[in-house]
């Protein structure tokens, strides 16, 4: 289980959070012991001085050495009451709150058990002191004094409350302007990722974050200068290529009847050579530039299958009900032509296409009945130049598969092989219904 959050806005606000909640802790605790606990002290041998005045007055009372007029007028003076509880507690001590710590407090400056004296506080008009005589259980002191505003403190749980939201608050203002560039950094990083240009993004916010997204754009303009440079370079060979090539097929058909066999072979990788070099140019000319359409996919992949039932018609095909996708329609058609191409070059016929929608994406699949590939092969087959076993390799440049995944992830999607249990392979193109292109 992550205690961590994996967001820079969870782990900068919780750090921003704890230490302002100790920061708080610690002042809540020094304000206690420095303010509260020294002012409740004096408030409460203040009341205890008062109830010994009083209680000292109603012992020279009952000896006859005091009137009950002349302590009446001194413990008005003093604003102190004595309420007698034999008829039953009045309303006012009733409704007056217990504080046992300062009871404690107060027994203990009394120096009596705590358990003889109790203390209440009555909140009207102003502040009254219910202190229990520890000599009368039916004789209670109110004692009238003006509102003591350092006695009371806020409770813990409504401050941390109070503090925990600001630190939130702060921490996401804060985040917020490292998080935002940050997700343009990551949406540009994906875009040119899928070879597209993001454009310059600006150069703003904190100095790290300038210096980063600086940095950046500069490595996003190198990627484009370099990507500019190989579309350039090859698309050079390819056309300096085809010169020469023309020249030497041309000059085969000048040879002579004597010379068939050598001439068929010239011929032969004159073609292949043709056709490698545009295996070269739809590699470099993916369809990036080509814009989305929605149409019907069973539509084109029929397409496909009738330009490559020129070659065999043992080519069936099993269309399942599809809604209308986005897709690029010329990069697409490249994109199913080599599935099907490459299972008659490799396989051989018959073959068998079928369209499906599964879970929330499509899915067309080539059916072959070759020899299948070996497991540990099927990831490299998608990097560019590489060729299969002996079992199912043949001549071409080894970009077939290179070209179908950056056209499959253009849309997306994904290009997988799955060996059938049946025998024969799976060429499978994945790619979700709902995402835009």
């Amino acid at each position: 289980m992550r205690i961590l959050p994996n967001s820079a806005f969870g782990r900068i606000a919780l750090l921003v959070g704890v230490l302002l909640l100790i920061n708080q802790w610690v002042s809540y605790l020094s304000i206690s012991w420095y303010v509260a606990q020294p002012s409740m002290k004096q408030l409460v041998q203040l009341l205890a001085s008062d109830v010994k005045t009083a209680m000292s007055m109603q012992d020279l009372e009952i000896e006859g050495k005091m009137s009950n007029e002349v302590r009446l007028e001194i413990m008005d003076e003093q604003r102190i009451q004595m309420v007698s509880t034999r008829m039953g507690d009045p309303k006012q001590l009733r409704e007056a709150r217990l504080y046992t710590v300062l009871t404690a407090q107060l027994a203990d400056s009394l120096g009596v058990p705590e358990e003889s004296t109790e203390m209440r506080v009555e909140e009207s008009d102003k502040i009254y002191y219910w202190i229990k005589s520890p000599k009368h259980n039916n004789v209670w002191f109110r004692i009238a004094m003006e509102p003591f505003e350092g006695f009371y403190i806020h409770p813990p749980i409504v401050y941390f409350t109070a503090i925990l939201l600001l630190s939130l608050l702060g921490g996401w203002i804060f985040t917020k302007q490292i998080s935002r560039p940050l997700r343009r950094l990551e949406f540009a990083a994906r875009e040119i990722g899928r070879g597209d240009n993001p454009g310059q993004l600006k150069e703003e916010g904190l100095e790290e974050m300038v210096t980063v997204t600086r940095a950046f754009n500069q490595m996003a303009r190198n990627v484009q200068q370099l990507e500019e440079d190989r579309t350039l370079l090859l698309a050079g060979v390819s056309h300096d290529l085809r010169t020469p090539l023309t020249r030497i097929r041309l000059a085969t058909e000048f040879m002579g009847e004597d010379e068939a066999e050598v001439k068929e072979g010239i011929v032969r990788d004159t073609e292949d050579m043709d056709q490698i070099i545009d295996q070269f140019i739809s590699f470099v000319r993916d369809g990036r530039d080509e814009r989305d359409q929605v149409g019907d996919l069973n539509t084109l992949v029929e397409d496909c299958i009738k330009s490559a039932r020129i070659q065999t018609q043992d080519i069936s095909y099993e269309f399942g009900e599809l809604p209308p996708l986005p897709f690029k329609p010329m990069a697409m058609k490249r994109l199913v032509t080599n599935l099907i191409m490459n299972g008659l070059k490799y396989a051989g016929a018959p073959l068998e296409v079928k369209t499906s929608v599964v879970g929330n994406s499509v899915r067309v699949s080539v059916f072959d009945q070759g020899p299948g590939i070996d497991e540990k092969e099927m990831e490299r087959l998608f990097q560019p130049f590489s060729r299969g076993n002996s079992a199912r390799s043949g001549g071409g440049s080894g970009l077939g598969l290179a070209i179908v995944q950056r056209i499959a992830e253009l849309h997306r999607g994904k290009v997988s092989l799955h060996n059938r249990k049946e025998g024969g392979l799976e060429a499978r193109l994945e790619f979700p219904i709902l995402t835009k292109i």
